[in-house]
């Protein structure tokens, strides 16, 4: 029904993705408030969520700077979570504005995307002993074991294709 009364408006629906860093200094209950309360903006503002993560805790690549409360924070660490969401331009905007007052957000980035999981699935790698690494799963199917390459049949499979 919303989606309706903004098209009637001629407002255009985009597929955006926040990702955002808060601070490692709250506590379980304060970081579901301020998750939460992102949530909440972003559906005053008029989104519609397409899937989202809640915020863990990581280690972060670099120290990151932020100016609170006029005194400079250095933080190391931070929850780390992202939201995909569908909104018009204009929804976004005065999304942004409720962002750049949160004093509990280090850093945030919002990016246009597409509704599809562009998510690539990780790879596992095995070492077999001082052999080559290879993806986990390639294995012979009849035995259960990795199997070699044998580098001779390659060759001469290589030299019957080419001649």
């Amino acid at each position: 029904m919303e989606k309706e009364i903004i098209e009637e408006k001629g407002a255009e629906m985009n597929v955006y993705e926040i990702s955002f860093n808060i601070s490692p200094f709250l506590s379980e209950e304060d970081l579901a408030q301020e998750y939460g309360k992102i949530k909440e903006n972003l559906s005053k503002a008029g989104a519609v969520f397409i899937s989202e993560q809640y915020p863990k805790q990581i280690e972060l690549a670099y120290t990151m700077e932020r100016v609170i409360s006029n005194k400079k924070n250095k933080f190391n660490q931070a929850f780390f979570g992202w939201v995909k969401f569908e909104i018009t331009a204009d929804g976004l905007a005065s999304f942004e504005e409720t962002l750049k007052t949160d004093e509990n957000l280090i850093r945030y980035l919002i990016i246009q995307t597409v509704r599809e999981n562009t998510m690539a699935p990780k790879k596992t790698f095995v070492r077999s002993g001082d052999k080559s690494v290879r993806p986990a799963g390639a294995v012979k199917e009849e035995e259960g074991e990795a199997v070699e390459m044998d580098k001779e049949a390659v060759d001469k499979k290589i030299e019957e294709l080419v001649v």
